[in-house]
This record gives C-alpha cells, sequence and structure tokens, in this order.
C-alpha cells in the first residue's frame, strides 16, 4: 500500500502522527508521512521519529516512503513524527525559486532547463545550449527577483493526463496517470513533485552566485530566500573587514587590492632575482668543494633548507659549465634526490637514480642528464650515499 503523502497535501505540516506498517533493518515505513523523499533534484527531509534522528527519507517503486531512523519499533506502533522544518522549508525556498529563475530564462531567452540539483551550499540550474551572455544571466536574475516582489500565490494541482494539452505547459510529459502541477499564478505552470512556498513573498530575493559550461549546457548557481540573505550578509562583512584594513572605503576596495596585488608581484619577481644571486653565489662554493674524479668534478651534499625547485636549480647551474656531476639530498618525508651530469658524460644519470632509489623502496628516474627520485627518510643518507658510488662506478667502467 502506497504510504499517505501529507506533503503533497500540505508542505507546512511539519508534525504528525502515523502508524508503523514495514520495517527492515534501520528503515521504517509509515502508513502517511509528512518526510519528502529525496527525488525531482529535492534532498530528502530530516527530522526525527519519537525523538530518534531521521538521516533519510527514499520512496520505493511501491509508492511507499521508507524513513532511515534507528527506531525500536513493531508494526502497528503509533510513532510522532517532526521534521527538521528549517532545512524542509530551505529547500521550499530554493525550489520555488528555481522555478521562477527557469520560467525567467525561457521567457527571455527560450532558454530550456534540462537539470536541477538542489546542494547543501548552493542550487544549479542546467540551460540547454550554454551560449547566454553574462548580461542576459543578470536579465533573468533581474526579472526573478521582480516576480518575486509581486508575492504571487504558488498553487498545486492534479491533473489527468488528457487535459495536459489545455494546460500549456512548456514540454508536455509523457505519463498515463494524474500528474501534479506547481502554478505561479500568471507566470508559471510546471509538473512537479517537489514541494514548495505558499506566495513569492517568503522567498525575497534570489542571487546567481555563478555559471559555467557544463557537457554542452550552461549551468546557473544560484542562492535564494534565507541562503541569499546570509550570503549578502557574509559577503557584507568580508567587505567591512577588507576595507578597514586598507584603510578604504568599500567602493575603492577593488583597486585597493589590485594595487597590493600588483605590489606583492613585484616584490616576489625582486626577491626571485636575490634568490637565483644567492643560489649562484652557493653553487661557487659548492663547486670549490667538489670531490674531484679524474677530470670530473662530483658534487654530492645535502640541502636541508633548500626546496625542490632550488636543489634543481643549482644542479642545472652546476652541470651548465660542464664534466661535473651534482647529487643533492633533501632531508624530508620522503627523502627527495636531484641528480644531473653534464652532457657528454657518458654515464645515464636517470637510469642510475632509478635503480638505485628500487632498492629502497622508492621511485624515480629521468633523463640520461637530469633525475629525481625519492626514498622514504629512514634510507635517505645511505641512497644518496649509494648513488655517488654508482656514478663513480660507471665513470670508472
Amino acid at each position: 500500500m502506497q504510504t499517505r503523502k501529507l506533503y503533497n497535501s500540505d508542505p507546512y505540516a511539519h508534525t504528525f502522527t502515523a502508524k508503523v506498517v514495514a520495517l527492515k533493518p534501520g528503515w521504517v515505513a509509515l502508513d502517511q508521512t509528512a518526510f519528502y523523499p529525496e527525488g525531482g533534484g529535492q534532498p530528502a527531509d530530516h527530522g526525527w521519529l519519537q525523538d530518534w534522528p531521521v538521516t533519510d527519507t527514499q520512496i520505493d517503486e511501491h509508492g511507499v516512503v521508507w524513513h532511515q531512523v534507528n527506531l525500536a519499533a513493531a508494526i502497528g506502533d503509533t510513532v510522532t513524527g517532526r521534521l527538521d522544518w528549517l532545512r524542509r522549508f530551505d529547500h521550499m525556498q530554493q525550489h520555488t525559486a528555481q522555478h521562477v529563475l527557469s520560467q525567467a530564462f525561457w521567457q527571455l531567452f527560450q532558454a530550456t532547463t534540462v537539470g536541477f540539483h538542489l546542494g547543501e551550499q548552493v542550487v544549479t540550474i542546467d540551460l540547454a545550449g550554454g551560449n547566454l551572455a553574462a548580461e542576459q544571466v543578470q536579465q533573468a536574475e533581474d526579472l526573478t527577483n521582480a516576480v518575486l516582489r509581486s508575492k504571487l500565490p504558488v498553487r498545486c494541482q492534479e491533473v489527468a493526463p488528457d487535459a495536459l494539452p489545455a494546460a500549456q505547459l512548456r514540454k508536455l510529459p509523457q505519463v498515463d496517470k494524474d500528474i501534479r502541477l506547481i502554478e505561479i499564478a500568471g507566470f508559471d505552470l510546471c509538473p512537479c513533485g517537489g514541494t514548495h512556498v505558499r506566495d513569492l513573498g517568503e522567498i525575497g530575493l534570489l542571487k546567481v552566485v555563478g555559471s559555467e559550461n557544463k557537457r554542452g549546457n550552461l549551468r546557473i548557481a544560484f542562492l535564494a530566500g534565507q541562503r541569499a540573505y546570509r550570503d549578502y550578509g557574509n559577503k557584507h562583512s568580508q567587505l567591512a573587514t577588507l576595507s578597514a584594513s586598507l584603510s578604504e572605503p568599500p567602493e575603492n576596495v577593488v583597486p585597493a587590492v589590485e594595487r597590493v596585488l600588483a605590489r606583492v608581484n613585484q616584490l616576489e619577481r625582486e626577491c626571485s632575482h636575490l634568490r637565483e644571486q644567492v643560489l649562484t653565489l652557493e653553487a661557487n662554493d659548492l663547486r670549490a668543494a667538489a670531490k674531484p674524479l679524474g677530470n670530473v668534478a662530483c658534487i654530492v651534499s645535502e640541502l636541508p633548507d633548500h626546496s625542490l625547485a632550488e636543489a634543481k636549480f643549482l644542479a642545472s647551474y652546476l652541470t651548465e659549465q660542464g664534466g661535473t656531476i651534482v647529487i643533492f639530498g633533501l632531508p624530508n618525508e620522503p627523502y627527495r634526490l636531484v641528480a644531473a651530469a653534464s652532457a657528454n658524460m657518458g654515464i645515464a644519470i636517470g637510469g642510475l637514480l632509478k635503480a638505485t632509489v628500487a632498492q629502497h623502496g622508492g621511485k624515480g628516474g629521468g633523463s640520461p642528464t637530469s633525475a629525481q627520485g625519492a626514498v622514504p627518510s629512514s634510507s635517505g643518507q645511505i641512497t644518496l650515499t649509494e648513488l655517488a658510488q654508482a656514478c663513480a662506478k660507471a665513470l670508472n667502467d
């Protein structure tokens, strides 16, 4: 027997009593419920049965609504249900606002909504085609908010399939039984099984917060009702903080931030140039302390205070001068190795590094003149030593 769906007849009913009609591990079915089951892009209601949390609500192919709850009950027991009303009303605001926004896009640009998702943080619709400009999206938002301010009533009706052509829907659904229509008086009429507000004044505001092309469609992200007001409050607070930090009025924050970023970029370039000069001096010291292997300078060293990029810069700089092999160890977790050899040295540094780190459970490799890898830190120093020995042996062979 199908569950009697109280959310269809009265979406504002958030407490009710019902009888348990079926049980399965972790789930309870009732003869009637105000809990909306997940479907049509709208998430499931949460709440409580006998003060036990309901964490999910689903409907099966027989029209039975199942509540996920750890409730000790027997078939025939009478239970009291209570919705998480703030969650439900938020869903009602977002879902009704979506109908208005979708109709706005249709009226202005004949853009059809082909997808809808009511997420925990943001709501999205997908518009077929994906070729609207930012100015057109703004026009749809403006029309939506104008309609919301009109406080039009929202009505629900069920009609038979043969009455659908007269309903003048944008797209006729293929159904063989009565279907539920949501009407926003004089503005929109749409098949929908979700929960909605009584009138648009209960929403108040919609704000588009993003758009992107997604699989050939245009995905619009928006917030409505309390979500939009909270978002405005958060952003106003952030703007006020930035304004105070920059000693600029709110309207000047953007150019002030742009000036700060430009200065930061300039300083970063200057620091990078100075760092290269310091590394060049360090490279000269490393070369002076190099261990000669015949006509080859072999530089083996740990660099505890260097980044991987700095180690690679040093290795490249040193080997450009010819007749040089460089092996650096960076003692972190994992222990990283950077190796390089001047061209025409007759050794393949990438192969030597790969074979050496593999013996200690590491990975790595590279070209005949440049390589890098990593091993567990406990094996770092021994790997560094063995790689230096492998290079010396390769030079002597």
